[in-house]
């Protein structure tokens, strides 16, 4: 969190605007706010819609930049330093999930990533796969397709790619909103992975059906998958 509150400020005082630490930490703190409403409307709003966010407050004092130059160069430097920021935050490997993947696609099995991004593009996540030795057939981001979960195209991305039917494929996630419901409406079987959070301490994406099976620990997916 810090490093982005220090590269706005640093960015701004490059354009001639002075901000505060404070005032800073408040406009990225919004910015995340503005991203996950997008996101619940099924917008793809990341680093650039928040950066483009940001420096549009009239705090900013870009209103006489007529041909938005300025806005548009502090936008590209902003959107770098919050993905680098956030690249690697709070993120590791969880245990048994490497050798999970690896037993299902010994199995013959296709297998395709659905993931929405936040502040992190799809390309620091590939990254971050690579470098973790995870490895699937497929890879579908929200901020590539152009769309989140629970939309169909990102669901239906997978399911072209991997030539499954949907009654053939089942979707592993963690919330109800997005996950499970995206799984349900493109016809696919669904899993809720609940080894880290339990949706419902998220009220706002809890909402819908349970899937229909519920994994506790990576270690079990074989079982449960009948492999």
């Amino acid at each position: 969190m810090r490093r982005r509150q220090e590269s706005l400020v640093w960015i701004a005082a490059k354009g001639g605007i002075e901000l505060t630490a404070e005032s800073a930490q408040k406009l990225i703190d919004v910015a995340w706010q503005q991203h996950i409403a997008s996101w619940r409307h099924g917008g793809v709003f990341g680093a650039r819609g928040a950066a483009d966010w940001i420096w549009a407050q009239p705090e900013m004092g870009l209103a006489d930049d007529p041909d938005h130059a300025l806005r548009d160069e502090l936008a590209d430097r902003l959107t770098f330093a919050i993905e680098d920021a956030t690249t690697g935050e709070g993120t590791y490997v969880l245990p048994g999930a490497v050798e999970a993947i690896e037993a299902i696609r010994k199995a013959g099995v296709a297998t395709a990533l659905v993931c929405d991004i936040g502040f992190t593009p799809a390309r620091f996540v590939r990254k971050f796969l690579a470098n973790n030795n995870i490895e699937l057939d497929h890879y579908f981001f929200s901020d590539e397709v152009g769309a989140p979960k629970p939309l169909a195209p990102i669901f239906e991305a997978a399911l072209v790619a991997t030539g499954a039917q949907p009654d053939q494929a089942v979707h592993i996630g963690d919330l109800r909103r997005t996950d499970i419901a995206g799984a349900r409406n493109a016809g696919m079987g669904s899993i809720r992975y609940t080894g880290i959070h339990d949706d419902q301490w998220h009220p706002e994406e809890s909402q819908g059906e349970e899937a229909d099976a519920v994994l506790t620990h990576w270690s079990q997916l074989t079982d449960l998958l009948g492999i």
